[in-house]
């Protein structure tokens, strides 16, 4: 099991990691329909993996426990403020989940997004002339009919797809390490990545735990895997406004897209090194909740930039605000428990 005394490895493991990652990023002809295929085979192995896994480890108390909390809305006394801001950062991401939503649209080709280009793999791909600005149709009753057609598919995608798998695919893990951390008494620091290895090991030898091995792998390299992805998309998007940068770039948006990924991997690289895999996973996830701060003002600034008939309903707007003030609540426990004065 990895130590403080291991960081090297562990940095060698995590640097590989990411270059595969880009090695991924870099192949087919568009890097949304790369990832589709990858994540089809990622998430069946692991929704497969923890829907069985639940069903056998996790004792009927600690699904009463999960049943109790989701209706209580209670925060134990007992409970570290910074563990329960990075699980709602995580949850908390989704203020930013309306760019990711955009950029997964606009690669896919759907609506307007057939007029803007999307951006293409480096490898198996070829340069595809990105529009630098959206696309907006004539508002006649023909395009408003179509334009709420596509609305109601993305709402679809979006509540039936979105929410309902991210609601399972976030209880499922986190019952199964609750009650995993709960009966083997294990703790939040180089080991986290392998708690399911280590229980597994204890019930079902080494068959066990190599499957707990590659559940954590799957699980981690998925995320990272999208978050890279997501990140430097949505700064090459935004840089690509810029004349002068379509210019240095040869209005070739690859480029870019792929320099920000080096310094991006390269960055995290040495962040493996800096401290404990577990640390750098509160850390990320309370970042997250960062993003209310400026994504859902911006959201909402954007909105009303749109003409009437295109723009959110009220109700949605409220709930991006309630949703803000959940984000900037549980940063401020997180903040308040690091600085002492909680």
């Amino acid at each position: 099991m990895p130590g403080p005394e291991d960081v090297a490895v562990v940095g060698i493991a995590g640097a590989s990691l990411l270059i595969l990652t880009f090695v991924i990023l870099s192949l087919g002809r568009r890097i949304a329909r790369t990832l589709e295929i990858f994540n089809w085979i990622d998430l069946g192995f692991i929704f497969i993996s923890f829907i069985v896994l639940a069903i056998i480890l996790i004792p009927a108390n600690i699904w009463g426990e999960l049943a109790s909390g989701l209706v209580s809305f209670r925060i134990p006394s007992d409970i570290d403020p910074v563990l329960l801001a990075a699980w709602w950062g995580y949850t908390g991401l989704a203020t930013g989940l309306n760019y990711y939503a955009v950029a997964w649209f606009k690669d896919k080709g759907f609506g307007m997004s057939a007029l803007t280009g999307y951006i293409p793999a480096l490898i198996g791909g070829k340069r595809i002339e990105v529009s630098a600005w959206g696309k907006i149709f004539k508002l006649t009753p023909e395009n408003l009919k179509v334009y709420r057609r596509w609305s109601h598919l993305a709402l679809e995608e979006i509540l039936v797809i979105f929410f309902i798998g991210a609601i399972i695919g976030m209880l499922l893990p986190m019952t199964l390490a609750y009650a995993i951390a709960k009966g083997f008494g294990l703790t939040l620091t180089w080991n986290i990545p392998m708690w399911l290895a280590l229980a597994l090991e204890n019930i079902w030898g080494p068959v066990g735990f190599w499957w707990g091995i590659f559940v954590a792998v799957f699980v981690l390299f998925k995320t990272q895997l999208g978050i890279v992805d997501a990140v430097v998309r949505n700064i090459s998007d935004a840089a690509w406004k810029f004349e002068n940068i379509r210019r240095f770039f040869r209005n070739d948006i690859r480029y870019l897209y792929y320099l920000i990924a080096v310094i991006y991997l390269a960055w995290a690289s040495l962040a493996f090194v800096a401290t404990a895999p577990g640390v750098l996973i509160l850390i990320s996830a309370n970042m997250a909740n960062a993003a209310a701060i400026w994504g859902i003002p911006f959201l909402i600034y954007l909105n009303y930039k749109m003409p009437k008939e295109l723009r959110l309903h009220w109700s949605l707007v409220l709930l991006n605000i309630v949703f803000m003030a959940m984000c900037l609540y549980f940063m401020s426990l997180s903040i308040g428990r690091v600085l002492g004065l909680i």
